[in-house]
């Protein structure tokens, strides 16, 4: 192997990362100011152990060093009543397994009107197939859907 440096010794033990955004940077900021308040309250064992992360990142979320998943902030929004800015933890899917068609069903379509659906195209496609092209007019919450 070539190493650009004399030695093995020489490299580095760890490079860095993808740099943080600002909006991240603020992040870690608020939630290094709220886990710290659940550090004094409960304790970092405890804290860890509620959000199911280990104590090294919680340490690390407190120093305001890393950025914790979704799912983290959600639980913290759950558990402890957290607000997190410019984040709907609510909004956050967690994956499953789809096991039956009747699963997939989408939250939105219980807000779908007959209106809101426009077929755009029907045709065959080969032997035994039809292609059906739909526009879905999605309102956004208390907005009017524009006709035609």
């Amino acid at each position: 192997m070539h190493y650009p440096l004399k030695s093995r010794r020489e490299l580095p033990l760890k490079t860095d990362g993808r740099k943080h955004t600002y909006s991240e940077r603020c992040l870690m900021a608020r939630v290094a100011e709220e886990f710290k308040k659940k550090k004094k309250d409960l304790g970092a064992k405890k804290a860890a152990k509620e959000l199911n992360v280990s104590l090294a990142s919680f340490y690390n979320y407190v120093a305001g060093t890393d950025l914790p998943r979704m799912r983290v902030l959600r639980d913290a929004s759950k558990k402890w009543g957290i607000k997190w800015p410019w984040i709907d933890t609510s909004e956050v899917v967690r994956a499953q397994n789809v096991r039956t068609p009747e699963q997939l069903a989408f939250s939105f379509l219980d807000r779908l009107r007959e209106e809101d659906v426009e077929i755009v195209h029907i045709g065959p496609v080969g032997s035994g197939m039809l292609d059906v092209k739909l526009r879905i007019h999605f309102r956004a919450s208390g907005a009017k859907i524009r006709s035609k």
